[in-house]
């Protein structure tokens, strides 16, 4: 008895610190189905008011692969199959609950490392008239669907009611589909809400290199620090904890990395920044001002991703937001969960 309770103690031990690169193993011509979560508490204040509102928000999307090249990087589609957005008083503000095959899609192109891009994004644009789900490219400023402020002629899937969420005359779920071109005027109060969970796909990212328990690494990039630590691998499944923060005192332009891992530490210093920069007090003003309005991100996310086949396996946790411009403060505090389905 003692050797086998001896033997099983060595074989945890072996296999929870002997390191191992976590990569995706894509496989072409495969779907992989992924059902997400989200709560958001929105706290907005303004001219000495408070609105407060609160979001649940229920995606359900298909991932398919079609090819995978040598590098193991993959190109493919992601397929909306269900999306609700409810408000604090329950009404629904959009959904799609019954969508046709292959109805509302994003190509994408993603990694081994789960790095994703996306030549286009799908969002919903609410407005005093109508909620839209839009399709535009993911580089345009201030909405991933390329809406601006205005009354602006974008490419629309489909255009819902304010009050019951049901799709308004001219859109069917037959033909939602095919986009097309339609006006939408937004005003301050309008919002955009991602249709498919890009952040949480931002998410699966892995660490670069091999990986054992224990390990930590830390990235500064300007305010925003990520701390990662590897909790666990044990039989085959990775559990790593990542911790965001903000600092507003930091270099907007700097940045920096280190680690400890069980081959040693490494530390690759600051690099870039303002420092020796001569800068004249207009410049200084705008980087003031471009700090004070650049959105306060602090949280925690565990994921767990099984290494032995390559698949993210599930991401959970908080994420508090908070941006303050022009008179204006807006705080958001987001449950996160997301799981890929069996």
């Amino acid at each position: 008895m003692k050797v086998l309770l001896s033997s099983f103690v060595v074989f945890l031990l072996v296999n929870s610190f002997t390191a191992t690169e976590l990569v995706y193993k894509w496989k072409a011509n495969t779907s992989y189905s992924f059902s997400s979560l989200q709560k958001d508490d929105v706290t907005t204040s303004a001219m000495g008011m408070n609105i407060q509102e609160k979001f649940v928000t229920t995606i359900d999307f298909v991932l398919f692969i079609q090819s995978v090249d040598p590098t193991g990087l993959a190109k493919g589609k992601l397929y909306l199959v269900n999306y609700t957005v409810k408000d604090s008083k329950g009404t629904i503000m959009a959904s799609l609950a019954t969508l046709p095959k292959n109805a509302v899609q994003s190509d994408i192109t993603v990694d081994k490392k789960g790095h994703f891009t996306f030549p286009k994004k799908v969002s919903l644009v609410t407005t005093a008239t109508g909620n839209y789900l839009v399709y535009g490219k993911a580089d345009e400023n201030g909405a991933s669907a390329g809406v601006e402020t205005g009354n602006e002629k974008v490419d629309v899937y489909a255009e819902f009611d304010t009050k019951t969420g049901k799709l308004k005359a001219g859109y069917t779920v037959q033909t939602i589909s095919t986009t097309k071109k339609a006006s939408v005027k937004e005003t301050e109060e309008s919002d955009h809400l991602d249709v498919f969970p890009y952040d949480f796909l931002e998410m699966m990212v892995l660490p670069d290199g091999n990986v054992a328990q224990g390990d930590k690494y830390s990235a500064t990039a300007g305010m925003y620090t990520v701390d990662v630590l590897v909790k666990s691998m044990v039989n085959g499944l990775a559990n790593l904890e990542e911790k965001i923060g903000t600092n507003k005192n930091a270099d907007m332009f700097q940045g920096a990395a280190s680690g400890q891992t069980e081959e040693g530490s490494f530390n690759m210093g600051s690099f870039g920044g303002t420092d020796g920069m001569e800068l004249d007090a207009e410049d200084q003003a705008a980087l003031g001002m471009a700090k004070g309005m650049a959105p306060e991100m602090n949280g925690t996310i565990t994921a767990n991703f099984d290494y032995t086949n390559g698949m993210f396996v599930g991401i959970g946790g908080t994420l508090n937001t908070t941006i303050d411009m022009m008179g204006m403060k807006m705080t958001v505090k987001s449950v996160l969960e997301m799981k890929k389905k069996m």
